[in-house]
């Protein structure tokens, strides 16, 4: 730890990219579910899809981290609409880029996305990031993908966010953000009902605003600007939170079929999964002061924070190598006899899913990093030890 990024931070991202990678894995072709629990395995991994959540409460945190720093210290200036939108594209854009060509250029071969006006329509929403919102591209190309489309929604509404923010405070704020996650349920609702439209709910960004404003919030907390009660950066708190919001969704999908408690546990299981991430990120943060002093943070996060530096190539390559590099390998496998445990599979993916990103990372995300991210925080880092 080099004091110039938090590594609790860089360690959630890794966490939420491996829990991502691992609920990929799920009903994975050949493999052997008779051994180890095969399929206990499946069902524990189907929980990592959740880590799309961490990552908005994460992101809120570090988006919002420019505007408090800017708060605290009237030396530095405050991040306008232009600069912001620059660095967000010059960081995000490119690798996306690259991978969205390659996926393009591979569903075309396959025969899974031919010359068509749909086919032309779907990149075009990839392009712009608004895939999220039509139902016919959302896994046209990488199943990951709709939720970088809501990122880049979620810092349009960053700016709405601050006006409501500065001029009203945080109970107006969390009124908005969740009246919009009401609004947009309802809106959902009457146009499934009254007229048979479809359109993304959960995987809308107004739905997952209030997650999003969680980590803006935790930020604000870590480093004195809003002062927040104890229980929100305990660690028991966070893991009683995230395990209510487990057996919810688990009750969701696998137990319920319809009716009002599962519209109703639908409405707010992600909110439930924010506050418990947002909880274990104050918990975590709040220990950077002790590793810092330690001059190394424990192995464990050293480990995931490593992995988290390049969380977001993982993200976007690790598909590649579940749905079409492992396939080919399992044939030939098989063709020799060879059934691998599930659980063994899942590992040996996971190493080259990681080893993979970080060749990606290297040529293609590394360049365009900016020489301070905005989870580079020695302001944090002094709040923490205050």
């Amino acid at each position: 730890m080099n004091g110039r990024r938090l590594a609790s931070i860089d360690a959630l991202r890794g966490v939420a990219a491996l829990g991502v990678v691992l609920f990929h894995t799920n009903a994975i072709p050949g493999v052997d579910r008779r051994l180890f629990y095969g399929d206990a395995v499946d069902a524990a991994a189907f929980f990592g899809k959740f880590g799309v959540w961490l990552f908005f409460v994460i992101s809120g945190f570090c988006i919002h981290l420019q505007w408090v720093r800017a708060k605290l210290d009237p030396s530095i200036q405050p991040m306008g609409a232009a600069d912001f939108w620059k660095r967000r594209i010059r960081r995000l854009y490119p690798p996306y880029l690259v991978t969205l060509v390659f996926y393009v250029w591979l569903r075309h071969h396959l025969g899974e996305l031919p010359f068509t006006a749909l086919s032309a329509w779907k990149v075009g929403l990839h392009l712009v990031m608004l895939q999220n919102l039509d139902l016919r591209a959302m896994g046209a190309m990488n199943n990951v993908y709709w939720t970088l489309a809501v990122e880049e929604q979620l810092y349009l509404l960053y700016f709405v966010f601050l006006v409501v923010r500065r001029r009203w405070g945080w109970p107006a704020t969390f009124a908005v953000v969740g009246g919009a996650r009401v609004a947009w349920f309802a809106a959902a609702m009457l146009l499934h009902r009254v007229w048979h439209v479809d359109i993304m709910v959960t995987q809308a960004a107004a739905a997952q605003w209030i997650v999003w404003v969680l980590g803006a919030l935790a930020v604000e907390g870590v480093c004195g600007l809003t002062p927040l009660p104890r229980w929100t950066r305990s660690v028991w708190v966070g893991g009683g939170a995230l395990v209510v919001a487990g057996v919810m969704s688990w009750a969701q999908n696998y137990w319920l079929t319809g009716g009002a408690l599962d519209n109703s546990i639908w409405l707010v299981v992600d909110v439930v999964w924010g506050i418990g991430f947002f909880a274990v990120l104050n918990a975590l943060v709040a220990r950077e002061a002790t590793w810092v002093r330690a001059g190394r943070a424990p192995i464990v996060v050293a480990g995931l924070a490593w992995i988290g530096l390049f969380s977001y190539s993982l993200y976007l390559t690790h598909e590649f190598i579940e749905w079409r590099v492992w396939p080919f390998v399992a044939s030939r496998l098989a063709a020799a006899g060879v059934l691998l445990p599930q659980i063994v599979v899942m590992a040996i993916l996971a190493a080259a899913c990681v080893a993979f990103a970080r060749v990606f990372f290297g040529l293609f995300e590394r360049p365009f990093l900016t020489r301070r991210d905005p989870s580079v925080a020695s302001p944090l880092l002094e709040a923490t030890q205050a």
